[in-house]
């Protein structure tokens, strides 16, 4: 008896020793786990940006993204990565709602954290306005305003040329460059600067303004720097070193009185640092005719070529500038892919977006050209090819959910995260509108332009 229980128990444990080496193997250390990890990297009203991270995972790797909705509705994706790092672009969500993602691993058993995504809100389309205008056309010359700053509602400043008659009713050959608003009335003044080879000083016309504050605004001639300075306007330097000379200045950008950069025509591109200045190779010999940049570290000029339909961007910094993208005529089935036309203005919003536009408008994010599908009928015609109806001289705004674009024709159309909407007077295809610049800050715009022969105004409060 004794010799079959023993028996039993080397059979009892000979199965045990079986079942043991038959138990699957421990699990890997944590730093061997395979991971998913989503990260929000930018959101607007309608869309997100997600970068997907993998670890310990091979690919190709198909992947599950359940997003659920502010309503509880699900939908789920499959995705098929092929690097650690991939950027999930989600379209068609509701402004200001909350949504949730989460990734999972068809053929690991990983999880993502639940990321949370709360869209932007849209904006206010709703402006007050009043316009004004500048100049006399009894004067034989037309009057127009090429650039704004604005300080608060009761400081803004344009500039330009406007002509008026002097004391004895004669037509005045001097213009004034700058019209003052103080909250009730705009005030002209005319600006005294000299030209190449002289120390005399006349009365010129300015193309560009830039304010940082009532005691540090810098306006440009041509090739004139000046600063307001005890109630005068003080020469602080001069960028025409030769003549003849074709690098006159249109636009100006900076981040102080010491930092200042000016785009103008040839390729122009002039660095002013308080005391000396110097000019930035720029990759082009196209005019630019804007400059814009959050910091200064990455610095974006825009330029034209009227007569042939194209354009370019650069991008650069104080070392020098080089071509971002170049613009042309294309067929329409390139519109997404490529820049179709002049670009005429360029604007970067709170996320780095870059938006470019002339004939048409673009945006550059996330190392991609897109078309904004979104744009006002004024620059879609309803058949194939009707691309130009009116043409963007500049885009300003505050964020991505709140900007406006100015150009011919009164176009003057403002975005608010979702759609676009005139503003202020009614578009009009045989408008004699023409806008040179706007500018927004807070709730206040004012664009700046022409109309016939009359410079013209237009302040906006939302």
């Amino acid at each position: 008896m004794k010799r079959v229980i023993g028996v039993l128990l080397i059979i009892t444990l000979s199965l045990f020793i079986i079942s043991c080496n038959t138990t699957e193997p421990p699990p890997p250390p944590d730093d061997e786990k395979p991971t998913l990890t989503l990260k929000l990297e930018d959101v607007s009203c309608i869309e997100a940006w997600i970068t997907l991270t993998t670890t310990n995972i091979q690919l190709p790797a198909n992947i599950a993204l359940e997003q659920i909705s502010p309503t509880g509705d699900t939908t789920s994706q499959i995705l098929n990565l092929n690097t650690k790092d991939s950027l999930l672009y989600i379209d068609s969500l509701l402004p200001n709602q909350t949504y949730q993602c989460q990734a999972s691993s068809i053929e690991n058993p990983a999880t993502s954290n639940e990321l949370s995504i709360t869209t932007l809100d849209t904006t206010s389309h709703i402006f007050s306005y009043q316009t004004f205008e500048l100049g006399e056309p009894l004067t034989g010359n037309s009057s127009i305003l090429y650039d704004v700053a604005i300080l608060n509602e009761n400081n803004i400043w344009g500039v330009g040329e406007i002509y008026m008659l002097d004391s004895l009713g004669q037509s005045d050959p001097e213009p004034y460059a700058i019209a003052h608003w103080n909250g009730i009335e705009w005030n002209l003044m005319k600006v005294y600067y000299h030209d190449y080879g002289t120390t005399q000083k006349f009365a010129g016309k300015l193309k560009t303004i830039f304010a940082f504050g009532p005691d540090s605004i810098y306006v440009c001639s041509s090739a004139n720097l000046l600063k307001w300075e005890n109630g005068d306007w003080i020469e602080k330097a001069f960028f025409m070193i030769s003549v003849p000379f074709n690098g006159q200045v249109n636009k100006m950008w900076g981040t102080s009185g010491n930092n200042l950069y000016f785009a103008g025509n040839s390729g122009a591109i002039y660095h002013f640092m308080g005391q000396t200045w110097q000019q930035i190779a720029s990759g082009t010999e196209l005019p630019l005719i804007d400059i814009y940049s959050i910091d200064g570290n990455e610095i974006y000029a825009p330029g034209i070529n009227v007569s042939e339909v194209k354009g370019v961007l650069l991008k650069g910094n104080a070392a020098q500038f080089s071509v971002m993208i170049n613009s042309e005529i294309i067929d329409e089935s390139e519109l997404f892919e490529k820049l179709y036309g002049d670009l005429a203005s360029v604007w970067v919003d709170e996320l780095g977006t870059v938006y470019a536009g002339g004939n048409l408008l673009y945006r550059y994010k996330n190392n991609e050209w897109n078309y904004v599908t979104s744009l006002p009928e004024n620059f879609i015609g309803g058949n194939p090819g009707s691309y130009y109806r009116g043409a963007l001289s500049s885009i300003r705004g505050n964020a991505s959910n709140d900007y406006i674009i100015a150009g011919e024709r009164n176009t003057l159309r403002h975005f608010n995260g979702v759609t676009w909407e005139q503003i202020g007077l009614p578009y009009s295809p045989s408008s004699l509108i023409g806008w040179a610049k706007v500018i927004q800050k807070g709730n206040l715009a004012v664009a700046v332009g022409i109309n016939g022969s009359k410079a013209f105004i237009i302040i906006l409060n939302n």
